[in-house]
């Protein structure tokens, strides 16, 4: 199956665009932009919204499955990118992760405890994952980042480490949708087995673009951050 090359740029119509890729939602909501911009373009809504255009389009280009290999952008823009990205981290946590837990709870509720328990044992296990795995980026990576955006001393940390230590969070995910695939017993009859299933697969995608974002642009954006400040340093 070949992949349909999209063309997004800055006259791009944003409500066009959502209509293609839906996902886009998601991230709109993390940039604090509501609906109702009409025939606005990409470029007209950043600056109605005071968001870097870079930033912004980076997204984008994420959420549409259509960003460039090797994409980074310059220091300029890196905030908006980071602020967008903590926020993903408090909309995983407070919205997403709380209402999939509800619908476990749930369904754990309506079938065998053997088979509850286990389902609900290997979620939190794999939410405390999720946590860990934000709780390092928010108080170790994203405040060395802006540190280093801010021209503030930012000593002992460098984005190599984040990139040799960034875990991989998706595999148990997977696991995940296979106990309820392929493991869940046939005669385990349930409408929250296949609702679950949609919001994980909905979750994953969410997870992946936001994975994506980190490690296909912020790492290597702020590597290049560091070695010009670098290079600066051992001019003077």
């Amino acid at each position: 199956m070949y992949k349909i090359e999209i063309i997004i740029g800055p006259d791009t119509r944003l409500a066009e665009l959502i209509l293609d890729f839906p996902e886009l939602l998601d991230a709109l909501e993390q940039l604090n932009i509501r609906l109702g911009f009409g025939e606005q373009s990409i470029r007209e809504v950043a600056d109605r919204y005071r968001i870097n255009y870079d930033a912004f389009l980076v997204v984008i280009h994420t959420y549409c499955d259509c960003l460039s290999p090797g994409k980074t952008i310059k220091k300029e823009a890196l905030g908006d990118l980071l602020a967008f990205l903590k926020n993903s981290h408090n909309g995983f946590k407070r919205k997403q992760i709380p209402e999939l837990k509800k619908l476990i709870a749930a369904f754990a509720g309506e079938i065998p405890e053997k088979y509850g328990q286990m389902l609900i044992s290997f979620f939190d296990g794999y939410i405390k994952e999720v946590y860990d795995h934000f709780e390092y980026e928010d108080s170790t990576v994203f405040p060395y980042i802006g540190a280093i955006l801010e021209n503030r001393p930012a000593s002992g940390f460098a984005i190599n480490e984040f990139e040799k230590n960034h875990t991989d969070i998706e595999q148990k995910l997977l696991d995940l949708k296979n106990i309820l695939i392929k493991y869940m017993p046939e005669k385990i009859e349930s409408a929250y087995r296949v609702q679950i299933l949609h919001y994980l697969f909905e979750f994953d995608q969410q997870l992946s673009c936001h994975t994506k974002l980190e490690d296909q642009v912020l790492a290597p954006s702020v590597k290049k951050v560091e070695k010009k400040e670098r290079h600066a340093r051992n001019l003077k």
